[in-house]
């Protein structure tokens, strides 16, 4: 999957959130590793997304006290984030 790919099904799944509202959204992919920069509910998110053999592993770089989530395709990261 393309690193373009990988950006718009993030983009996608955080854009057409029902309930919760994203402002300012940032998702930028690399080979290994996908930023995303975001304001979900008027509260700041960064969060990384970086590939290994299970998926991808998300790391919340704003909150260190948060440990690190697998997940195991990126249409997951909406229910890591608990919104919907």
């Amino acid at each position: 999957m393309s690193e373009k790919q990988k950006e718009e099904i993030i983009r996608s799944q955080l854009e057409n959130l029902k309930n919760d509202k994203v402002e300012s959204l940032l998702v930028q992919a690399t080979d290994w590793r996908i930023n995303v920069r975001m304001f979900l509910n008027d509260k700041p998110y960064e969060l990384d997304l970086v590939s290994n053999w299970d998926g991808h592993e998300v790391t919340f770089v704003d909150d260190p006290t948060r440990g690190t989530v697998q997940i195991d395709e990126l249409e997951d990261l909406v229910s890591v984030l608990g919104v919907s």
